[in-house]
């Protein structure tokens, strides 16, 4: 999605409305107390938000009390305000991704497999010359068949970053580190890489490829 990101809606900063709709994204919904304290907003401006938010397409009713975050905020929620990429960059940071994938399913360090990356958004369009980012859905599965051996295989991860000072914020971001692992070296830090769960492209209705393995 093209949007400047010095626009601004009821004098919200979009970056900021952007990481709310991030938050609340399907399966979530939200009410107007949830906006209004999330903004520091009275209830008066918070229904004044909320309606400009169903007037630009951002969200949606669910039920009478009740909003969601709706296709268009969803493409929203995705967008990052940095720099554009050429076809030419665009390329490489797709071919250095689809190589540490490979990486991924070589390296016995990692427990879980890359089953399939599905390409989404606008670098499916081959005559485009301009990128915010390139969209990617991705299926992970695991490795070790046998289910003692896998969670042995889990835990063992685990310990060795709590021993190496690592401090998870929940039992689920501790639970979730072997595969949070295959993510981050996917990415390798790169703002231009956009990972989502497979289940979105329904979510998104969104066109794709599947460009791995």
């Amino acid at each position: 999605m093209n949007i400047d990101k010095k626009t601004k809606i009821c004098r919200i900063p979009i970056i900021k409305i952007r990481d709310f709709l991030r938050r609340y994204r399907t399966p979530w919904s939200f009410s107007l107390q949830v906006i209004s304290e999330y903004f520091n907003l009275s209830e008066e401006n918070g229904d004044i938000l909320v309606n400009e938010l169903l007037k630009l397409g951002f969200i949606e009713y669910k039920n009478k009390d009740d909003y969601e975050v709706s296709v268009k905020g969803n493409a929203l929620a995705l967008t990052k305000f940095i720099s554009r990429m050429n076809r030419s960059k665009a390329e490489q940071v797709f071919k250095d991704l689809l190589e540490r994938a490979k990486e991924v399913n070589e390296n016995d360090f990692y427990i879980y497999r890359i089953r399939g990356l599905f390409l989404f958004g606008s670098y499916l369009n081959p005559d485009a010359n301009d990128y915010g980012d390139i969209d990617i859905a991705y299926e992970l599965e695991r490795k070790i068949p046998e289910e003692r051996e896998f969670l042995d295989a889990r835990q063992k991860i685990i310990d060795n970053a709590i021993e190496n000072g690592k401090v998870f914020d929940s039992i689920v971001d501790e639970l979730f580190y072997p595969e949070t692992l295959v993510l981050r070296f996917l990415k390798n830090r790169s703002p231009y890489i956009s990972l989502h769960r497979a289940e979105e492209l329904t979510e998104l209705s969104a066109a794709y490829k599947q460009i791995f393995p």
